[in-house]
């Protein structure tokens, strides 16, 4: 049996990442590979001799570990395989380190999105491609279709909805406020006395952020995973918060608003021009993509 080391959000408490570790957790066990999925740099370097390749999918930034293990496995000569890695907000000392990695031709992959495999490619032609977010396949997979009455806001402790003024719009709104990520509860439960919602959900549980989007009206988000939850479940959405074009690219682009360019009240009226279409189109997309990707994964497995 094969032995795979795998990095797939396991340090991590947001919701994103947390969803790539139970999407890839099932992924590699479905393929009946013998996978561990260390927690500490000491195991990593421990037992990193004794398995087979590496898998490394998800965020590498603010993940110390992605980057020591990447390179733990280059220096013992282990094959190294991007799944669907988000380069998207690196600093640039990480970037510059990646780009080092790129080089060896002991690792391929995909990232996530058309910048990052652009980028990539400066150091490592036709071995990175753009791929998808593993979490994304994850919602797709878990995808239902139920409206209820209210709308949900997922406010960010750097968003424009921290500082947005009492609009009378807000008022008028059955609204529910969900946090995903614990550091912006703060923020949000401000958010919800400013518009004077009485449901302020601090829910970090996978299913019940789910269940949220799922029946709601609409969202209004500045959380990345929250928007990429309501476009899997095509619940109407508005994203507010320019770094999300990196992967929705141009098919959902007047879904995306740059708040510090934007009214607030502006940009929310788009949500009476949602095109379910293109949601649609969009989630299609990305189906057709990770047959590509998991295609790949199984040439990876097979040549260990």
């Amino acid at each position: 049996m094969k032995k795979v080391m795998a990095i797939a959000g396991q340090n991590d408490e947001t919701y994103g990442q947390r969803l790539t570790y139970r999407k890839v957790r099932g992924i590699l066990t479905e393929k009946n590979i013998e996978c561990v999925y260390p927690k500490f740099s000491f195991q990593m370097m421990a037992v990193m001799p004794f398995y087979d390749g590496l898998i490394v999918s998800g965020r590498l930034e603010n993940f110390f570990e992605s980057i020591a293990i990447i390179d733990l496995a280059l220096e013992f000569r282990k094959p190294v395989f991007f799944f669907g890695v988000n380069l998207e907000g690196m600093k640039r000392n990480l970037l510059d380190h990646v780009s080092t990695e790129l080089m060896s031709p002991f690792l391929t992959g995909f990232v996530t999105d058309e910048v990052a495999a652009k980028w990539a490619s400066l150091w490592s032609p036709s071995k990175i491609e753009a791929g998808v977010d593993i979490a994304n396949v994850y919602l797709l997979e878990k995808a239902e279709y139920e409206k209820g009455k209210f709308a949900v806001f997922a406010p960010s402790q750097s968003g424009i909805l921290k500082y947005s003024p009492d609009q009378e719009w807000f008022l008028h709104m059955d609204s529910r406020i969900i946090v995903e990520d614990p550091k912006d509860s703060k923020i949000a439960v401000k958010f919800a006395q400013k518009i004077k919602s009485d449901d302020v959900a601090l829910i970090f549980k996978i299913e019940d952020i789910m269940d949220a989007v799922k029946n709601a009206k609409f969202v209004l988000s500045e959380k990345f995973y929250t928007s990429l939850t309501a476009i899997a479940f095509e619940t109407p959405f508005l994203h507010v918060d320019r770094k999300a074009l990196r992967y929705f690219g141009k098919e959902l682009s007047d879904d995306v608003c740059n708040g510090e360019d934007t009214d607030l009240a502006l940009a929310f009226s788009k949500i009476n021009e949602f095109d379910l279409s293109k949601v649609q189109n969009f989630n299609s997309m990305i189906k057709e993509r990770y047959k590509r990707m998991n295609l790949a994964l199984d040439e990876f497995i097979n040549a260990l």
